[in-house]
C-alpha cells in the first residue's frame, strides 16, 4: 500500500469527522444522582447531629461521586475539605482513605509529585495503625503512582519496573488471608495491567483471571473495566480480534447498564482508535478518535463550569464549617453551663443536705429545752405551790394564835400579820395558776386582795369598783404591790368605813408611758376626821398634799388607839415604794385618798 495515499486517506477522514463534530455539542457526562443523593443525605444529617467524622464520610462520598463523572478537580475539593476534618483526631483508616484518593486525583490530573506525597503519607498511616484494609488500598496507590512516574520517566525520580510489582505483589497475601475475592480481582488487574505494558505473557492469564474472578462476585460495575484491560493485553499481544469482541462486548455492557464512569468510556474509545488503526480501518478509527476528543474536550469544559461551581461550593462549605463552628462554640458553652449547674446543683444539695442536719439539730435542741423549760415551769408552779401552801400554813397558825389571843391590840397585830400572809400567799397561788410564768396577772390579783381583806373584816356587803387595766408585772414587782395594797384596804377597813353607815371603795390602776398608776379612795372622815392625830407623813418616798406637813396632815395610820408616829404600816408601806422605785402620798378629798406610781419593768 502507498504510504501517500494512506495518509492521504487518514487526513479527509479525518477532516470529515472534524466537519461532523463542528455541529456537535459536548456532552458532560451525568452526576450520578443516586450516589449525589446519598452523599447529601450523609452530609444534611451530620450537620443535624454536629457530627465532623459524619461530615467528612459525607465529602468523601461527594468526592467519589464527582470522579466517576470525570470532575477531578471538584472531586478534588471535596477530599481537601474530608482531610481537614479528619486530620485533628490523628491517625486512622479514613484518613489514610482520603490520602489514597487525593493521590489518585493527583495522578490524574498529571501532578504525581504532589501524588507520590499523599500515598506515602497514606501508606505510613496505614503501618502505624496496622489496619489491613488500609494497607493494600496504601500499596496499591504507591504501585500505581510508581507506575505512572516510571511510565512517564519523570525526571528526578529513579523508579524501576520491580519496585512497582512489587508493591502489587504484597496486596495479595493480605485479601488472601481477609478471602476478599473482590481485592484479589483487583490486585490480578493492576499486575496484569503492568504486565501488559512490559509486554509480560503473563497479562493475559492474570487479566483473565481477574474477569473471572470480578464475574464470580457479580461487581457488574467493574466488568466493563476489566474487559477493557484485557482488550488492550490481547491488542499488545497481537490478538486484535479477541480484544474487539471484548471492547463490544465492554460497550455493550457499560450502555446496558448505563455506566457513568469517564475513564471506562474513554479508554473504550481509545482502544478502538487503537483496533482500527491495527487493521487499518482509519474511518472508524477517526470517528472513535473523534469520540475521545470530544470526551476530553467535555472534561475541559466541565473544569471551567467546575471553577465557578467550586467557588459556590467553597463558599458554602466555608458557611457551613462556620456554622458549625459556631454551634461547636454554642455546645461547648451549654457543656460548661450543664457542668456549672451540676455544680450549683451539688452545692445546693450538700447546702440542703447541711441545712436539713442543722434544722434536725436545732430541731431536736428546741425539743430538749421545750422539755427542760416545761419541766422547769412545772418545778416553778410546784415550788409557788409550795410556797402558797406553807403560807397559808402559817396564816392559818397565825389566825389560831389571835383567836387565843386576849389581848385586843397584840390580837389586831397578828390580824394584820396574818393578812400579810394571805397576800403573798395569794401571789404565788396566781403565779402558779396564771398563764406566764413568773408574772401575776393584776386586774384578778387586785380584785381576790380586795375581796379577801374586805372579808376578813367583815365588810362583805361592801361593793367595791374596781378599774384595772389589763397590766401583768412580774413576781418582783408584783409582790410589794400586793403588800402595799393589802396594807392600804386594812387601814380604810379599820379607821374609814366603821365612820359610815354606807362604806364604799374605788381602787384604779391604770398604766401610762411605761409608768404604773395606782389609786385607792374612801368615804370615810378621811385624815382629819375623829380620833385621828399625828404629825403626818413625811418619810422616805411620801409626798405631803394639802397643808403642811408638820401642821395638819395627818397619817392614816395614827388612830385613836395612840400608835407611834412610824408605825410597822407605814414603815412597810415606805420601805416597798422605794424598793419599787416609785413615791406614793394621802391625802383628804371626800375621805382618804392614796396614790402609788411606779416605773413598770
Amino acid at each position: 500500500m502507498n504510504r501517500p495515499a494512506v495518509y492521504t486517506g487518514l487526513l479527509l477522514c479525518w477532516l470529515l469527522a472534524l466537519e461532523q463534530s463542528t455541529g456537535q455539542v459536548p456532552a458532560h457526562l451525568r452526576v450520578n444522582a443516586e450516589r449525589l443523593a446519598r452523599a447529601q443525605a450523609l452530609e444534611r444529617q451530620a450537620m443535624r447531629q454536629h457530627n465532623p467524622a459524619g461530615l467528612a464520610e459525607a465529602y468523601y462520598q461527594y468526592g467519589r461521586t464527582y470522579i466517576f463523572a470525570g470532575d477531578y478537580k471538584t472531586s478534588q475539593g471535596y477530599f481537601l475539605r474530608a482531610q481537614r476534618l479528619l486530620e485533628p483526631p490523628g491517625p486512622s483508616a479514613d484518613l489514610s482513605r482520603i490520602y489514597v484518593r487525593l493521590s489518585e486525583n493527583e495522578s490524574r490530573l498529571g501532578r504525581q509529585a504532589d501524588a507520590l506525597r499523599y500515598a506515602r503519607l497514606a501508606l505510613s498511616i496505614a503501618q502505624r495503625i496496622h489496619q489491613p484494609r488500609a494497607l493494600v488500598l496504601a500499596y496499591g496507590v504507591v504501585g500505581r503512582v510508581n507506575e505512572a512516574i516510571w511510565e512517564q520517566h519523570l525526571p528526578g525520580y529513579t523508579i524501576h519496573y520491580d519496585s512497582v510489582e512489587t508493591y502489587y505483589q504484597r496486596k495479595m497475601p493480605i485479601f488472601r488471608a481477609m478471602r476478599d475475592t473482590l481485592g484479589m480481582a483487583e490486585t490480578w488487574l493492576e499486575l496484569g495491567t503492568l504486565f501488559t505494558k512490559v509486554r509480560d505473557r503473563r497479562a493475559v492469564p492474570y487479566l483473565t483471571e481477574a474477569l473471572r474472578l470480578t464475574r464470580l462476585i457479580h461487581r457488574d460495575r467493574l466488568v466493563p473495566n476489566v474487559m477493557l484491560h484485557l482488550a488492550t493485553a490481547y491488542l499488545t499481544a497481537g490478538q486484535p480480534q479477541r480484544a474487539f469482541d471484548l471492547l463490544r462486548a465492554a460497550r455493550a455492557r457499560y450502555i446496558a447498564d448505563r455506566f457513568d464512569d469517564y475513564d471506562t468510556i474513554l479508554g473504550l474509545e481509545t482502544e478502538f482508535v487503537r483496533y482500527y488503526q491495527a487493521t487499518g480501518q482509519w474511518k472508524q478509527a477517526f470517528s472513535h478518535q473523534q469520540a475521545a476528543h470530544q470526551l476530553e474536550r467535555t472534561e475541559m469544559l466541565s473544569d471551567r463550569e467546575a471553577a465557578i461551581a467550586r467557588l459556590h461550593i467553597e463558599y458554602e462549605t466555608q458557611k457551613r464549617e462556620a456554622e458549625i463552628r459556631a454551634k461547636n462554640s454554642q455546645l461547648m458553652l451549654q457543656t460548661r453551663n450543664w457542668q456549672t449547674q451540676r455544680k450549683l446543683t451539688g452545692l445546693t444539695l450538700a447546702l440542703l443536705v447541711l441545712a436539713t442536719g442543722v434544722g434536725g439539730g436545732f430541731f431536736w435542741l428546741a425539743r430538749k429545752n421545750k422539755r427542760i423549760s416545761r419541766r422547769n415551769e412545772e418545778l416553778v408552779k410546784e415550788q409557788n405551790h409550795r410556797v402558797k401552801n406553807n403560807m397559808q400554813v402559817v396564816a392559818s397558825l397565825l389566825l389560831m394564835q389571835a383567836n387565843r389571843l386576849t389581848d385586843q391590840p397584840a390580837k389586831q397585830a397578828v390580824e394584820e400579820s396574818r393578812l400579810r400572809v394571805q397576800a403573798m400567799a395569794m401571789l404565788h397561788q396566781r403565779l402558779y395558776d396564771g398563764d406566764q410564768l413568773a408574772r401575776v396577772d393584776m386586774p384578778d390579783f387586785i380584785r381576790q386582795l380586795t375581796v379577801g381583806v374586805l372579808s376578813a373584816y367583815g365588810y362583805e356587803q361592801v361593793q367595791p369598783t374596781i378599774c384595772v387595766d389589763p397590766i401583768t408585772l412580774a413576781a418582783e414587782q408584783a409582790t410589794p404591790v400586793g403588800l402595799i395594797l393589802n396594807e392600804v384596804l386594812t387601814n380604810a377597813c379599820k379607821h374609814a368605813f366603821p365612820h359610815t353607815n354606807q362604806p364604799t371603795l374605788q381602787l384604779d390602776c391604770h398604766q401610762q408611758n411605761h409608768r404604773v398608776h395606782i389609786r385607792i379612795s374612801d368615804n370615810g372622815p378621811g385624815l382629819d376626821g375623829p380620833g385621828l392625830d399625828g404629825p403626818g407623813l413625811d418619810g422616805p418616798g411620801l409626798e405631803s398634799h394639802g397643808k403642811a406637813a408638820d401642821e395638819s396632815v395627818v397619817s392614816a395610820f395614827s388612830a385613836t388607839n395612840g400608835l407611834p408616829r412610824r408605825s410597822l404600816g407605814r414603815q412597810l408601806i415606805e420601805s416597798l415604794t422605794e424598793q419599787l422605785h416609785g413615791t406614793c402620798r394621802f391625802w383628804s378629798e371626800q375621805g382618804s385618798v392614796f396614790a402609788l406610781e411606779f416605773p413598770i419593768d
